[in-house]
């Protein structure tokens, strides 16, 4: 296409030199490849780009799902769509037999730890959303995507890239928000005068464009020899990230297939695409309509049946790009819905719900947590995981800090700068993921 691209080795050395602190995130306690001190290993997904860790995505059934009819099922009183003798199985997991749950389950179970009486400790949808998403029931921290993306690449272009649910950042990060083709075009080729048409006449010819990029860095770089004031560093550092982006997302283009037609899995195109060309390491995603106080089974499984199919496209987007190795994805929803159905054949809010973790990095097939009959928490062993004796003096419950702490673990987040910011203090620091 005769586009000229960034040289990533020489985009580290200057921001080296220009002390841009690109940082890089441990994937499962890995050491660092060997060599040079402090050279991070070769990527397994983006070409040539500098190895940034793992793609972390949150995918949120905003609005309170029902777990029943998902990971931890009941029959007979508690469901009027399934039995106890229908529920199915995929390995060591157990699953409601709703509409595509079979063909998801059979294909994913070696890889997903279902984590079943999450206690979300709230009927509120804003605080039930923010704990399972930031690991915090309070106000003011952010979300495991932007965590992610403000520890491991801040820097980058497309760092933390949001398609709704809580994703708050608090400053760790700029969120970039429902991307769309024709605004990634008009940003990665600012010089076109029509952004989305590959043969639009430009305002550059290519040479001249490539002497104003020389020119820009080395203005950059004598204006911040100068400089002694850290904010003033700052500015001149974001300003130069900015204007090397646009070489980025050009690279995003080339790893982008034809748009899908449906909106959730162009979605899913964008942010697979964007990791692979290592302009970004997060991503949340959310799908809606889970709040069925009416008509309960008739509006809700619909929508788990979808969840189900993001969930998949997701997987089979990775496998076709070659990032599945590296993705980890967490699954969980506001809090989950009451045992029982209402006058109006609705669940309401009920504050036991379940979360799912899955990844080459997750000790998959297995059930963590339970309910009783009522779908009550059952204690756990804060040692076992198991269920606590009758007598026993320390017992757990499973909460979204719990699985914040593990994940940050797994990440290598904990203990970092971010961490002590934002710190999550738990009853028993559990271990999930041994």
């Amino acid at each position: 296409m005769g586009r000229k691209q960034i040289d990533r080795r020489a985009f580290m050395k200057l921001a080296a030199g220009m002390g841009m602190g690109v940082a890089v995130t441990p994937w499962l306690g890995q050491a660092l490849a060997a060599g040079d001190e402090g050279s991070p290993p070769p990527t397994q997904s983006g070409g040539d780009a500098q190895s940034l860790g793992p793609l972390v995505v949150q995918v949120q059934a905003v609005g309170g799902w029902d777990p029943t009819l998902v990971c931890d099922p009941k029959g007979n009183a508690l469901n009027q769509s399934y039995g106890e003798g229908d529920i199915l199985t995929a390995g060591n997991i157990h699953y409601a037999p709703i509409n595509g749950a079979s063909a998801f389950w059979d294909a994913h179970y070696t890889k997903t730890l279902v984590l079943n009486g999450v206690d979300m400790k709230t009927n509120s949808h804003d605080a039930g959303r923010r704990f399972m998403a930031s690991g915090r029931l309070g106000e003011g921290y952010p979300s495991l995507s932007a965590v992610a993306a403000g520890f491991s690449a801040p820097e980058l272009p497309m760092s933390f890239l949001s398609f709704g649910g809580y994703d708050r950042t608090a400053g760790l990060v700029a969120p970039t928000r429902n991307l769309d083709s024709n605004r990634l075009a008009e940003l990665a080729h600012p010089d076109r005068i029509n952004g989305n048409n590959e043969n639009s006449e430009r305002y550059h010819a290519d040479p001249v464009q490539a002497a104003i990029r020389l020119t820009r860095q080395r203005r950059a770089e004598a204006q911040l020899a100068k400089q002694r004031l850290p904010r003033y560093q700052n500015a001149i550092d974001s300003m130069l990230t900015a204007r090397l982006g646009a070489d980025e997302l050009q690279r995003l283009e080339e790893f982008l297939p034809t748009p899908n037609g449906n909106g959730d899995f162009r979605r899913i195109e964008l942010l697979i695409a964007a990791y692979k060309a290592g302009i970004c390491v997060s991503g949340s995603l959310q799908r809606g309509g889970f709040d069925t106080h009416d008509d309960h089974d008739n509006r809700h499984i619909p929508r788990l049946t979808e969840l189900y199919g993001v969930l998949d496209f997701l997987w089979a987007e990775a496998e076709r790009q070659g990032v599945a190795e590296d993705m980890l994805v967490v699954v969980g929803s506001d809090f989950g819905r009451t045992p029982n159905y209402n006058g109006d054949n609705g669940k309401d809010h009920w504050s036991i719900g379940s979360m799912m973790l899955m990844g080459s990095a997750v000790p998959g097939n297995r059930v963590i947590g339970a309910t009783d009959e009522g779908h009550n928490p059952i204690e756990l062993d804060p040692n076992t995981l198991e269920a606590a004796a009758e007598e026993a003096e320390e017992t757990t419950r499973i909460s979204p800090d719990h699985v914040h702490r593990n994940v940050r673990r797994l990440l290598g987040i904990d203990g970092s700068d971010v961490d002590e910011t934002f710190y999550l203090p738990v009853d028993h620091d559990i271990d999930l993921l041994s």
